[in-house]
């Protein structure tokens, strides 16, 4: 797969992480659909490339099917997808996490997921491919983030279980990042201790996990992987 003239779909990619990768596609001269909760602007392609936004919840099966087919309407046929919806990113003590908030955390990370790769399924074309947007969380836990961490591991067995649903005709593959755009209003002092956990000694960049998400979409012989960037911390 050549990403110049690729069309992809970015589900999530309405801002942060997966608004840049969207992006970054688009810099790489593919036809790019983007989808979120809300109405949000297409991102910039090169002159003679597509570049459409859609609206979707993809927590809801029905919305899930109806994105991927709107997607490849729009663009004349789908190539990939990059999958980096979420939900349910609050910290919470354990005493205080709600089914609600559980359900937020699998609606839009698991059963999204699950439902947008059924469509994918019959929709893509040969030899397409799915990159998740994953967490460093979703491999080792993090106790303030027990619902968003739970869906993130979910998301891993279900990519597992799908590579070989989908294989050969389509791969999968997964991206975990470490600490990528953290909020604005984020302590200070508490991303210089991160800092200092992590090998690299810097936060990830966007550009990191797009590089990844590019070399996902183009490996022709790689299904199943799961690429953690994060600048060596889970090593440790």
């Amino acid at each position: 797969m050549e990403l110049d003239g690729a069309r992809v779909l970015v589900c999530g990619g309405g801002r942060r992480l997966g608004r840049a990768i969207a992006e970054d596609l688009g810099t790489a001269g593919c036809h790019v659909a983007v989808s979120s909760r809300r109405s949000v602007e297409p991102v910039p392609v090169p002159a003679a490339r597509t570049s459409v936004a859609l609206i979707a919840d993809l927590a809801d099966p029905a919305q899930a099917h109806a994105v991927v087919a709107d997607a490849a309407a729009a663009l004349g046929g789908l190539d990939g997808i990059v999958y980096a919806a979420g939900g349910a990113f609050t910290p919470t003590a354990l005493a205080d996490v709600t089914p609600e908030l559980v359900e937020e955390a699998l609606g839009s990370v698991v059963r999204g997921l699950l439902f947008v790769a059924q469509a994918a399924a019959t929709t893509l074309a040969e030899h397409g491919s799915i990159v998740v947007i994953g967490d460093v969380a979703g491999v080792r836990g993090w106790p303030s983030y027990l619902p968003h961490s739970a869906a993130k591991g979910a998301q891993r067995s279900l990519v597992s279980g799908l590579a070989r649903s989908l294989a050969p005709r389509h791969r999968i593959n997964i991206v975990h990042p470490g600490t990528v755009l953290p909020p604005d209003d984020a302590d200070g002092a508490a991303l210089e201790r991160i800092v200092e956990r992590i090998p690299l000694s810097r936060l990830g960049t966007p550009a990191d996990i797009a590089g990844a998400v590019r070399y996902l979409l183009t490996a022709d012989y790689v299904t199943g992987a799961e690429l953690v960037v994060d600048g060596g911390r889970l090593a440790q």
